[in-house]
């Protein structure tokens, strides 16, 4: 089955808000290095919530690794800041891929796409 895909470059609106006042992660209670809510709806109608917990999320994944560059300090270097921007596109991936989308790096014409038949999505963008 294929995953539906959300063009990066064509979102309607995103936001960024830093706070020194996070929830709570949502798996564990433990505290968030970081959280983001996605324009895009779950099964449910529920926003999606990305979020990188240091306890849940040391694993070997690119939630991991994004873990261990925070952790580390890495993200205060900012001779550092590309590699950060990768490892927080492949944690974004990863977490969409979870809930059912892909991101597509380079779209294409628009033409490349087939139109979409079904209801309309929920949300913004």
């Amino acid at each position: 089955m294929a995953l539906p895909a959300i063009k990066g470059a064509l979102m309607a609106h995103v936001s960024v808000r830093r706070s020194n006042d996070l929830p709570a992660c949502s798996r564990c209670n433990g505290p968030l290095i970081l959280a983001a809510q996605m324009p895009q709806l779950d099964a449910s109608g529920n926003p999606i919530t990305l979020e990188l917990c240091a306890a849940c999320d040391a694993g070997d994944t690119a939630a991991g690794v994004l873990v261990r560059f925070f952790t580390s300090g890495a993200a205060n270097d900012t001779s550092r800041a590309h590699e950060g921007a990768e490892l927080l596109l492949a944690f974004q991936k990863e977490i969409m891929a979870a809930h059912g989308y892909v991101l597509v790096d380079n779209p294409g014409p628009a033409a490349a796409f087939p139109p979409h038949t079904g209801m309309p999505p929920k949300g913004v963008g």
